[in-house]
């Protein structure tokens, strides 16, 4: 079970890490800068950098950031894969993880807002939760269809009682 949890968490959050990546280079090339998103961002994470005038796009930082990025996204991806094994046994506990969810979400723009300040006036928010968003649905969907178990639960089951009613 902990083998499938490590493989099932490193796919989702491959994919998860992909998926913002991708829709970050899309908004880059959009804007004419291709690459400038992991370049300040590791900037400012690796070198401190405040100023997002001041980022010049190399690929040993975009390498590195994009590393840590997926590095992230798998610890998160496990994370997931575990709850979804655990609303496989209790499928009541499918509340937990919209919660957990929600929480993450939060403090993950809490982080953002209080660490990034500077930058966050080139980082749109619409973008950031976008790209949150297309990660959050690739990885549920993913983990959505390796357990299969919890359609059949909860289609058995919308609200999460048990089979005696409670």
């Amino acid at each position: 079970m902990f083998a499938r949890i490590i493989r099932e968490g490193f796919v989702a959050g491959l994919i998860g890490a992909v998926a913002v990546a991708a829709w970050f280079l899309l908004v880059d090339l959009i804007g004419g800068d291709a690459f400038y998103t992991p370049s300040m961002l590791g900037s400012a994470l690796f070198w401190g950098l405040r100023d997002p005038a001041e980022v010049v796009v190399n690929f040993p930082t975009v390498i590195a950031y994009t590393m840590l990025h997926a590095v992230l996204f798998v610890l998160v991806g496990m994370i997931a894969a575990a709850f979804a094994t655990m609303v496989d046994k209790f499928p009541s506990t499918l509340f937990l993880i919209i919660v957990f969810f929600a929480i993450f979400e939060v403090g993950f723009y809490i982080v953002v807002a209080t660490m990034g300040a500077p930058l966050l006036g080139r980082l749109a928010w619409s973008n950031v939760a976008v790209g949150n968003l297309i990660a959050a649905l690739g990885m549920g969907y993913y983990l959505w269809t390796v357990h299969p178990q919890i359609r059949e639960q909860l289609l058995e089951h919308p609200l999460g009682e048990s089979a005696d009613g409670e």
